[in-house]
């Protein structure tokens, strides 16, 4: 059995101040013995997804899912041999289903769209 380990106060606070909304992959591999969809994320965790669960992976074959690449700094998938597109909050929004992760997705979009425009619109002045 894995040994707990308390959490410092100077971890906690560090914690506190930068909340991770995002999930990003470091690596992804398909596990055979638990025909899972394995991903690192760049915070540590590993976690596994059912194929069936994964839009486009359902009818996969272990030998389909060799090579699984990591794009765009961790915010996707790419499985070559299938030419499938996989993002990586989409999978947990899609089988946690986590509004956390639904709302964090939909302000990163929306911060993407204001940078495409130059940033966010400077406030106007009150007219007197």
């Amino acid at each position: 059995m894995a040994e707990f380990k308390p959490v410092t106060v100077r971890q906690f606070e560090q914690t506190r101040r930068k909340p991770q909304t995002t999930f990003r992959a470091e690596s992804a591999r398909y596990d055979a013995q638990s025909a899972q969809l394995v991903v690192q994320l760049t915070n540590g965790a590993s976690v596994g997804f059912p194929l069936r669960a994964i839009a486009g992976l359902e009818d996969a074959k272990p030998e389909d899912l060799n090579g699984i690449e990591v794009q765009g700094r961790g915010y996707g998938l790419h499985v070559p041999s299938l030419d499938a597109d996989i993002s990586v909050s989409r999978l947990f929004l899609d089988v946690l289903g986590s509004h956390t992760m639904s709302r964090a997705e939909r302000r990163a979009t929306a911060s993407r769209a204001n940078g495409a425009k130059g940033g966010r619109p400077k406030a106007s002045t009150p007219l007197m």
